[in-house]
Order: C-alpha cells, then sequence, then structure tokens
C-alpha cells in the first residue's frame, strides 16, 4: 500500500496557509496503523471523503459517526481526506502527486472503497476535482477494469443521486450505519476471493438504501421529460429503525485547527412532525426516531469529558419537538453547574415552551433567538404548511426583549409556490413590527444593541418534497422581490443577508436533473468550477457554458412547472413518504392558495 513519505509531505506544505488542515494526528482518530498489521490484504481500506476543506467537513456530524462505526471493526479501517484548499491542490499538481489520507497518508487510489459524503448539490464538482487529484477516471464506466477502488456516495445530496450517477460505481440513500458495514463484509470477501467488480455489485445492490446506476436504464420523450425507468425496481432507502442501537460518538476526533462548529454533538432525534412543504429533509428522513434522555445523559457527560469542549449542541431537525428536551437540559446542566458548559439548539422553534428553553440555556449572556416563520403573511404560511402563528411569534419576542434579548435572526424563503406581492410586503411588515416592540419595551439604554438579522433565501423546489413539481422564480423575478424587502426595511437596527439567485438557480438544477446534467457537471468542472458554495469561487458563467456545451436547457429543470402525472427522474428511490401522499400535499396547498385572494 503506497503512501506519502514524510520528506514529501513537508515539501506539499511549502507555503499552504493552514497546515493543520493537512497533519492529521488528531485526539481521537480510531484508524488502523498500517504499520501495525502484518497482513493488510486482510483488512478493508476505506477512504471517507468530504468534499470540502476540513474546517467544514469536521463539523459534520455525519462523517463522526461513519468514522467510529467502521473503525470499531477489527477488519475494516476508515481514514479521512477532505477537499485541499488552492494552495495545497496547486503543489500536489505542480509536484504530480496524489490526493492523500490524513491518517496513514495513503494515496486516495489505493484505498478498497472511497465514499463521498455529499452534503448540498454544490459540492458536486469538488468530487470530481478530488478523484482528479487522485488519479482516478471520473466515470465509473472507464473504471470498471479496476478492483479498486470502488467509488460510492451518500448523504443528504445524494437523495436525487442522478446528477453524479455515471462518476459512481454505487450510491448509499439514506442512513448510512447498519448498511455500511453490510457493504464491507462483501467487499471483505469480495477482496479475499478476487472476485469481479460486477459479482460485489450484484451482491450488494439486494441491500435496503443501495442504488447501483449501471443497473438502471432511462428513456425519454422528445420533449425531455421521462418515458420510462428500467427495471421498474425501487431503491429503498435505508433506514435506522431504533437509534438507540447506536450511541451518539462519544469520542469524537477533534480537529486541530478551528471548525466551523467547535463544540461536541449530540443527535437526539432523527426525523421531523412538522411536514413544511418545502423541506426536503421534513420528509426524506420520516420516520421520526427518538432517543431516550436517560442514556443521553451519561452518553454526554462522557462525550464532554472525552472532547473537552465546553459547548454542547442537541441536534435534530426540530430540537422543540423532542418531548424530554426540558428535562434532558435540565438534567445536563444540573450536572455540569461547575463546568461552565453552553447549550445551543439550532433548530429550536420558539413559542412560550421554548422560549422557558432559551432563557434556560442562556442564563446571563442572552445570545440571540432565532425565529423562522419562512413567509411574511399567514396565509403564505399555510400554504407551505409552516404551523407559526405570528401574534405568537410576536408576543414570544416582546416577552423575550423584556427579559433581556436584544438580537434576533429571522428567516424567510421568496419566490414560494403561490406567492405575491402581499407576502413579499409581509416580510418587511414583520421586520416593523418587531423594532416597534424594541422602542416600546427595551430601554433606552439597550435600544442601541438591538440587532436584528434578516435572513433571505430563494425557494428551490426540492425532490420529494410537495412543492417538487413547482418552477422556480428567474433570478430577475427574485432580485426584483429582494430589492423590494431591502428598500422597505428599517434602516437602523436591521442587517439582511440574502442567497445568491444564480447560485440558487443551479442549485435548482443539479438538485432536480437527470442523469444527462452529470454531463455539464462534468464540463463545469472542466473549464475550473470548484469550491461552488464559496461565493469568491462560485462562476455562473462557466455554469451556463457548461449545460450550455452538454445541449442541457436549465429552464427546463427551473423554471418548468412539471405534470403531476409526470414521471420524475428520481421516482425509482422510495423514500417512506409515498408520491401520492406529496401529491395530495400539493393539492392542499394549491386549494389554500385558491381560496385566499385568487391565488392560483
Amino acid at each position: 500500500m503506497k503512501t506519502l513519505n514524510f520528506s514529501d509531505f513537508e515539501k506539499l506544505l511549502e507555503g499552504v496557509l493552514k497546515p493543520g488542515r493537512y497533519i492529521g494526528n488528531e485526539f481521537g482518530i480510531k484508524s488502523k496503523s498500517i504499520e501495525n498489521i502484518k497482513d493488510l490484504d486482510s483488512k478493508v481500506f476505506f477512504a471517507l471523503a468530504f468534499p470540502d476543506v476540513y474546517e467544514v467537513g469536521m463539523s459534520n456530524l455525519g462523517i463522526q459517526i461513519l468514522y467510529e462505526t467502521i473503525n470499531n471493526h477489527d477488519d475494516f479501517s476508515a481514514e479521512r481526506v477532505f477537499s485541499p484548499w488552492i494552495d495545497l491542490e496547486a503543489n500536489l499538481r505542480k509536484n504530480s502527486t496524489r490526493l492523500f489520507s490524513l491518517e496513514n497518508k495513503i494515496f486516495l487510489d489505493e484505498f478498497d472503497i472511497i465514499g463521498f459524503s455529499l452534503q448540498h448539490e454544490m459540492q458536486y464538482t469538488n468530487v470530481l476535482n478530488m478523484l482528479d487529484l487522485a488519479g482516478l477516471n471520473l466515470r465509473f464506466r472507464d473504471r470498471l477494469n479496476m478492483r479498486k477502488p470502488i467509488v460510492c456516495a451518500g448523504g443528504p445530496a445524494a437523495i436525487n443521486p442522478l446528477p453524479m450517477a455515471p462518476f459512481m460505481d454505487f450510491f448509499v440513500i439514506g442512513d448510512g450505519e447498519e448498511v455500511v458495514i453490510k457493504i464491507l463484509e462483501v467487499l471483505k470477501q469480495f477482496k479475499l476471493e478476487n472476485r469481479r467488480k460486477e459479482w460485489f455489485l450484484s451482491k450488494i445492490n439486494k441491500f435496503d438504501g443501495v442504488y447501483v446506476p449501471s443497473d438502471y436504464k432511462f428513456y425519454y420523450y422528445d420533449n425531455g421529460t421521462v418515458k420510462k425507468i428500467e427495471p421498474d425496481l425501487k431503491v429503498k432507502k435505508a433506514t435506522v429503525k431504533d437509534l438507540d442501537n447506536y450511541r451518539i460518538v462519544t469520542s469524537p476526533v477533534i480537529a486541530n485547527i478551528k471548525p466551523v462548529h467547535d463544540r461536541f454533538v449530540c443527535e437526539i432525534m432523527r426525523g421531523c412532525f412538522r411536514g413544511c412543504r418545502f423541506c426536503q429533509a421534513g420528509f426524506t428522513y420520516r420516520p421520526v426516531r427518538t432517543r431516550k434522555a436517560e442514556n443521553l445523559i451519561s452518553d454526554c457527560m462522557e462525550g464532554i469529558d472525552n472532547s473537552g469542549f465546553d459547548e454542547i449542541s442537541f441536534l435534530s431537525l426540530s430540537s422543540a419537538d423532542y418531548k424530554e428536551l426540558g428535562f434532558l437540559i435540565k438534567s445536563f446542566l444540573d450536572l455540569n453547574k461547575n463546568k461552565k458548559i453552553s447549550v445551543s439548539l439550532p433548530s429550536l422553534r420558539l413559542d412560550s415552551f421554548t422560549l422557558s428553553i432559551a432563557e434556560m440555556i442562556q442564563s446571563g449572556r442572552k445570545t440571540g433567538l432565532t425565529f423562522a416563520p419562512e413567509a411574511g403573511t399567514q396565509i403564505m404560511r399555510d400554504i407551505i404548511n409552516k404551523n407559526i402563528d405570528e401574534n405568537e411569534m410576536l408576543e414570544c419576542i416582546s416577552i423575550a426583549f423584556e427579559k433581556g434579548w436584544e438580537k434576533v435572526k429571522l428567516y424567510f424563503m421568496i419566490g414560494l409556490p403561490f406567492e405575491n406581492e402581499k407576502d413579499i410586503e409581509g416580510i418587511t411588515e414583520i421586520v416593523q413590527k418587531i423594532t416597534a416592540l424594541a422602542r416600546n419595551v427595551l430601554p433606552k439604554s439597550k435600544l442601541g444593541r438591538l440587532n436584528i438579522n434578516l435572513s433571505i433565501n430563494a425557494f428551490c423546489p426540492k425532490p420529494f418534497t410537495p412543492f417538487q413539481w413547482a418552477p422556480q422564480d428567474s433570478i430577475e423575478i427574485l432580485e426584483g422581490k429582494f430589492a423590494r424587502i431591502r428598500n422597505n426595511l428599517p434602516k437602523r437596527f436591521v442587517k439582511v443577508s440574502w442567497s445568491d439567485p444564480k447560485k440558487s438557480r443551479i442549485e435548482c438544477v443539479l438538485a432536480r436533473g437527470n442523469i444527462k446534467v452529470a454531463d455539464a457537471v462534468e464540463e463545469a468542472f472542466k473549464n475550473g468550477a470548484k469550491f461552488d458554495n464559496w461565493s469568491e469561487f462560485f462562476n455562473y458563467k462557466t455554469w451556463v457554458d457548461a449545460f450550455d456545451k452538454a445541449k442541457i436547457d436549465i429552464n427546463f429543470f427551473t423554471g418548468r412547472e412539471a405534470g403531476i402525472d409526470e414521471i420524475m427522474p428520481w421516482d425509482f428511490i422510495d423514500i417512506p413518504v409515498t408520491k401520492e401522499i406529496l401529491i395530495k400535499e400539493h393539492k392542499k396547498a394549491k386549494s389554500i392558495a385558491l381560496k385566499n385572494d385568487g391565488r392560483h
């Protein structure tokens, strides 16, 4: 097994801005040392590849979970590799050196299997860049005669795998904890018995969650819509039924340099009851599964002791729906009175109950409150099934001001289905009402510290949601809506940020794309696209030119309203929510719109 020697490694780090991204040897690493393995052929080596920089990847809970799950098995060893920043990439290419893992500095093409964690669509070109840096052919058909490495992907942005399908030997759709071990057991047999890749793929495609692109063919009408998918066989999403069978990660790898989220993470629940019609995760992460608080308390205590963190995050899609939340937080804080451990709840839905929770966890420091009304009017919130009442929210904010909070963050979307001018105006009206509340409630000495952060995002109609058939607003329309919001906001106290509509358009076509979109992804990469989620790197023209060269109409996937009876490219994926339920929810939204001010 070929590895990078120390002198060559030192040379690669010359002029690199943050060498801590690449040196490894962190506290908590669990990979096997290849120097201590007598028979390397008896082990399966897995490269956990994250297509973004170290600081982002080390904040990802999924990577920590899979890293621990795989390394808990004697026969398997997982190592990490992240997208190199442009300075190290330049040195790798200049010195003709292949990309390598952190732990044992194993060249990526030496691994038995490479698994990419796809967190969002704008990481796709980074995947191709990492494969290229590893000296591997990008397309799976060009790697058929290579026994290793086998290349796969999973994660939230693999739920519609088609735009990346030509580059992968297989995908894991859904929860990875159980199925990854089954796959590696087969891979061990494949390796020991010197089997062909086709044999391996034919064995694992029987597992829930495994999609093998070479097994499926897609046929299209002349207008570009899907005619049929063969075979007529669904890929059932992999689901961990009982989270309590899997402990939280109590000994995480501690990053060498400060990660984006620098805290201990405890996943309390997976899935969401809410059913917001725009939210992909709310449908694809079903069924809702919770962990028992009594188990979590001791695990969190152990995790804090092992990691040395002074902050813990209780993670879920909707923390307020976790029935034991109050008990869990109070018990944890009572046991850590002398340690000054802070608590964060990244997805807290504020109401009278959770305001008391917020007060408990932010006692004495009042860092800020977050609300996500998503839409400016009650009608629009009913259409998207966002169960938040404006009066209740304003009352909650008023109480929060009285209790000492001075910072409020608000999340809204624009371009939602059935949206009209009143909904856009409603966003600024809510902000105006909050500033008026602050003037009435906050003493003058604190009013100057009032900080209202407004985040505006463009709606993207994602697969497996009741709005998957809806069109996305054009760039010009989105820019016009944002300008109206910005021009009507109070000049004092309010800061506003919003997503680039050009980037949102590319995200949309990648999220909703069929297998042909892969041609544009590859073309964009070859023309320099990478780190597309970073504003300083994203180049809209590069993507437009790539789609033009691939003869793909972006508007077909973004600006067109799909027919309810249309076969969607991702219909062969079986999530816990049926297409009939999505259609029913879509019709409910349309019915609400039609009953109110003539929306259609």
